[in-house]
């Protein structure tokens, strides 16, 4: 089958590579470097666009299950091949994610009640899908009788408060306990604790303004993150890696730009709805930990 790329990431490489397929499902397929080992993703045109992303032109019908793990993958001269499928990357528009171009500003009232906004949201969703994290429990100190029913939930709160103290304090060696807390903890192929990191990440590189403390923070929280990305599975520490150098997943991103202009309810919500359906509960997750880094720099 023969197709044609719509967007292309920024940190896909530019010139010709060699892959073998990492992993398979219905609407996307991991290839795997063979000079470095990193994951590129191909997804279907219905999918979110990702930093290491090829979103394709695909039919409605169409499923990357007839590829194998293992099989080779080559680009050469705008071609990737594989066994079934030969895609035309020159079509494709550049696809990038500038988090600090936001400068998400929480004391702007409009931006506030953007956030509350989502927050109501997103804590009616956790509790109507009974999720085992729910935002108002995570940074609420009093809801230690919720936490208590659930042990994943009750570790997550913990390393998200020590996270928004080492940040308040701008002291990122403090967030290391917090850090190895987080990595890898729960299920699936992006464990909770990955999730709520990678939303958390997002939040304090959309509030970094023009702040060389922030800045430094940030760059300095990111490097543990990617040292102990190890800790994960391949998928997930491929988003960490990722967020960890301020760069998210279309849906999330979308998000924290209506956020960041202060949208009114009935634009925010349905896009707030696209990030927070992403997988069983990463979206959730995500969500959380944006909402739990945009705040994490405002004075109240």
């Amino acid at each position: 089958m023969n197709l044609t790329a719509l967007t292309i990431g920024e940190t896909v490489p530019q010139t010709d590579f060699d892959a073998a397929v990492h992993s398979v499902f219905h609407s996307a397929v991991n290839l795997r470097l063979n000079n470095n080992g990193a994951l590129l993703t191909l997804t279907t045109a219905d999918q979110a666009d990702l930093p290491q992303g090829i979103r394709l032109n695909t039919p409605p019908d169409f499923s990357f299950e007839t590829l194998r793990p293992n099989e080779p993958a080559s680009c050469r001269d705008g071609h990737l091949r594989l066994p079934s499928l030969t895609i035309d990357l020159r079509p494709a528009s550049l696809w990038t994610c500038n988090l600090p171009a936001l400068r998400t500003d929480l004391t702007n009232p409009k931006v506030n009640a953007a956030w509350q906004t989502v927050w109501r949201a997103l804590n009616a969703r956790q509790i109507q899908t009974n999720a085992d994290i729910v935002a108002e429990h995570l940074l609420n100190d009093a809801q230690e009788t919720a936490l208590r029913r659930s042990p994943l939930a009750r570790i997550a709160a913990a390393a998200l408060r020590e996270l928004s103290s080492s940040a308040s304090q701008l002291h990122p060696t403090a967030a290391a306990p917090a850090l190895n807390a987080l990595i890898g903890l729960g299920a699936g192929l992006t464990p909770s604790g990955d999730d709520l990191l990678v939303g958390f990440l997002a939040g304090l590189w959309c509030t970094v303004m023009s702040d060389r403390e922030r800045l430094a923070f940030v760059s300095a929280l990111g490097e543990t993150v990617i040292a102990l990305a190890p800790r994960t599975n391949d998928i997930s520490r491929t988003y960490l890696i990722h967020a960890a150098r301020g760069k998210i997943s279309s849906r999330l991103k979308d998000l924290a730009e209506s956020l960041s202009r202060g949208e009114e309810a009935p634009r925010l919500l349905p896009i707030a709805e696209a990030a927070m359906q992403v997988g069983h509960t990463s979206g959730m997750d995500a969500v959380t930990g944006l909402l739990a880094g945009l705040s994490a720099w405002r004075d109240e």
